[in-house]
């Protein structure tokens, strides 16, 4: 396995072998790769619709050296797991100083609310794989807010009540000589579907496994199971291939949008014999997240108590005006109705002395954002090292109004998740009440 940090663009020299596993991905646009490979699951779903369109970035890149034998992989600001060939690769935050991806999983915990603390962190594909079945639940139950997924199923049937179309040619295969049956086929808005079958097939491969029987027998998880078995009638363990193939390009109805990673989620669980047993080397397979995205949604999870408003550019949910007449319209990262604007920054902005350093264009965005807002307080928010720090403050001209730095720090060193959680957690309430002490 390789393990390598997001954004080092000094790079990690691999030898030949591992680089020719992994140039079916290196260089290639983001958005390309989910397009060719289902077994890839990246984050945020949406990945035209980020700040950073990271749906042209590249995971990573290979450059040959002038050693033939020897390549130099570069990474860019996706975080995650990915593996080809046979090739795995774990690419960690940046500002994680642990050897078991502590600080992602962490955030992931907190974004997607579910709880890992059983999760043993070795950092092999087994382990990939357990991460995956603690996901689940959490894809489950949004797209059952959505509601049951529903599509038209064609039905054979033969008994007396004909509601349907005759089925000539079964009829006289099944009731000849005449039984006082009719054969017909009905077409119905059903539950029972390609999609909802394959949420079966990986609820009863997971209860296969110790972990996998563990976590669906959760008491926030029990009743959405019991869901899924009470519609899929038809399940049939034979049918699993065959239903993974069905789900490979599926139709799903623009209104079921959760639905659509939690089929990917589900082929990912199913096919993971073939990926440990290196079965399926011609494929691609991952889960991915956009540092930045992962970093934003983390800090909503910490200020939404305080009032902060989040807007989506996803949902249009949220946004602002630039002009009169409603045009322009933007979207902050978070901002509190006259008073505050937070902007979330995956950079390391942890030393700089002087708010005028912050690149401009981030720089430039807040200060109009303030503007159009009328609040007189803006600032950013990053990860910091565990190190004391003195954030800079600045004061605008003109109108006036301030601008800060805050952040949170991120432990260096932990024994477990659980104490690394702990320490998390006060530097959280350090970051929180430097928020509210400027409002």
């Amino acid at each position: 396995m390789i393990t390598i940090e997001d954004n080092d663009r000094t790079g990690l020299t691999i030898d030949r072998s591992q680089a020719n596993a992994l140039l079916p991905i290196a260089g290639k646009a983001i958005r390309s790769l989910c397009s060719e490979h289902d077994g890839l699951l990246i984050f945020p779903q949406s990945i035209d619709e980020t700040d950073d369109r990271i749906g042209d970035e590249h995971i990573f890149d290979i450059e040959w050296t002038a050693n033939p034998d020897k390549a130099i992989l570069k990474t860019g600001n996706i975080i995650g797991f990915i593996s080809h060939g046979g090739q795995f690769v774990r690419i960690c935050s940046r500002f994680d100083k642990q050897q078991d991806d502590y600080f992602l999983h962490y955030m992931l915990q907190r974004v997607f609310s579910f709880n890992l603390f059983d999760l043993k962190y070795t950092s092999t594909d087994e382990d990939v794989f357990n991460f995956l079945m603690f996901l689940f639940p959490v894809f489950l139950r949004r797209a059952l807010r959505q509601g049951l997924y529903r599509e038209y199923r064609r039905f054979e049937h033969n008994d007396f009540e004909v509601k349907g179309a005759v089925d000539i040619a079964r009829h006289i295969k099944d009731n000849v000589p005449f039984k006082g049956t009719i054969a017909y086929n009905t077409r119905e808005h059903s539950c029972d579907n390609a999609i909802s079958e394959l949420i079966r097939h990986t609820i009863e491969y997971m209860m296969t496994t110790r972990l996998g029987s563990d976590i669906l027998n959760r008491e926030e998880t029990i009743g959405d199971v019991k869901l899924i078995r009470t519609i899929t009638g038809t399940y049939n363990r034979a049918e699993r291939q065959m239903l993974i193939q069905k789900n490979l390009r599926p139709k799903i109805h623009p209104y079921y949008t959760e639905y659509y990673p939690l089929q990917k989620l589900c082929i990912q669980i199913l096919r993971h014999e073939d990926i440990k047993y290196g079965t399926d080397t011609d494929e691609i397979h991952g889960i991915l997240f956009d540092g930045a995205w992962l970093w934003e949604e983390y800090i909503n999870t910490l200020v939404k108590d305080l009032g902060f408003k989040h807007p989506e550019n996803k949902k249009s949910t949220g946004g602002i005006y630039l002009f009169e007449g409603n045009s322009g319209k933007r979207y902050p990262d978070f901002y509190l109705e006259q008073k505050f604007v937070l902007d979330a920054k995956y950079k390391r902005y942890e030393n700089l002395v002087m708010i005028s350093k912050i690149d401009g264009n981030d720089l430039n965005q807040v200060i109009s954002y303030m503007h159009v807002l009328s609040v007189s307080k803006g600032g950013f928010v990053c990860p910091l090292s565990q190190k004391e720090h003195v954030l800079p403050t600045a004061t605008l001209k003109g109108v006036g109004g301030k601008i800060s730095l805050y952040g949170i720090a991120i432990p260096p060193l932990a024994d477990s998740f659980e104490i690394f959680s702990e320490m998390m957690s006060v530097q959280e309430d350090i970051f929180i009440n430097s928020i509210q002490l400027d409002l």
